[in-house]
């Protein structure tokens, strides 16, 4: 019996939807494709490269079913998001050992496995942003992003418990807690006129972690925190003669971070300087943490 590469990608699904791929070989997956061993390797050259595809057809058979499931939707934006949550609760359960796993298998420095990624995680986050301004509008743009690496985070946390724990939640009572939790989030802020901390940039950073053009990522997000630092000054309410002080503070800590070898012990002292303004700190820190590498 001859093999199709689509039905070792099937077969491999199933195998390693059930076993996990640490768990299983590529002798079964010929076995249950009736074929030899070696007609698997025809296809797929390791078994690494079969798990990025079984994963890369999970992913894009989630996608259809979420988009499909939101053209049908026919309740309010926010019912929407809920049983977008449970759908994804659902979803990520069923396939745990390829859709969650995926990321804590040996095979981090997998050349295939950064393309998928990045691929993965910008469509999940614009997935994340979409839904959440079709759920609160325009309003939630200042800490758009912010509000997205919660929501993300949230999601995540929550579905590790559902996995891990002897004590099944219940898939909808964790939507909808999590729906009203976002809620909560963004009254207050909205109420707090909050201008979040996290940009483009963040997200950027997240998307291409890992990749081989880093440093050219770290150069753009410096360059955007150091923008928000000047534009904040510009309108500083502390006096004329603070603000013009910070100003100079912040000039000097721009022409050292765009020396060739910019002076360390220099950029922490006038990141120190700057940072005891409650309304500079956040940014200034992740400033500094970005040009210096500093991990906190």
């Amino acid at each position: 019996m001859s093999a199709t590469k689509q039905d070792i990608i099937r077969s491999a699904s199933k195998m390693f939807k059930e076993k996990g791929f640490l768990a299983t070989s590529i002798q079964e997956i010929a076995l249950d494709c009736s074929i030899a061993k070696g007609s698997v390797y025809k296809y797929f050259p390791s078994k690494e490269d079969l798990l990025c595809a079984v994963f890369d057809e999970c992913q894009t058979d989630y996608f259809d079913r979420a988009e499909h499931l939101q053209k049908t939707e026919t309740g309010t934006p926010k019912e929407g998001l809920v049983n977008q949550i449970v759908f994804r609760f659902q979803y990520f359960i069923e396939y745990r050992h390829i859709m969650v796993d995926f990321t804590d298998l040996p095979i981090t420095q997998y050349p295939a496995f950064h393309a998928i990624r990045t691929h993965v995680r910008a469509r999940m986050m614009e997935w994340h942003r979409s839904w959440l301004l079709e759920v609160y509008g325009e309003s939630i743009e200042p800490f758009l992003w912010d509000l997205i690496f919660i929501y993300r985070a949230i999601l995540k946390d929550y579905l590790q418990r559902m996995i891990n724990e002897l004590t099944q939640l219940s898939i909808e009572d964790t939507a909808w807690f999590i729906v009203d939790k976002l809620d909560a989030l963004v009254e207050h802020m909205t109420r707090s006129d909050s201008k979040g901390l996290l940009g483009r940039s963040a997200y950027e950073k997240f998307i291409h972690s890992g990749a081989n053009d880093w440093e050219e990522e770290k150069g753009r997000i410096a360059k955007e925190l150091f923008g928000t630092v000047a534009a904040r000054l510009e309108v500083w309410p502390g006096g004329t003669a603070r603000r013009k002080e910070l100003q100079e503070i912040a000039r000097l800590l721009g022409e050292e971070i765009a020396q060739a070898q910019p002076r360390r012990p220099l950029i922490q002292a006038l990141c120190a300087y700057l940072e005891q303004e409650q309304e500079l700190r956040s940014l200034v820190i992740q400033l500094r943490q970005i040009v210096l590498g500093e991990q906190g």
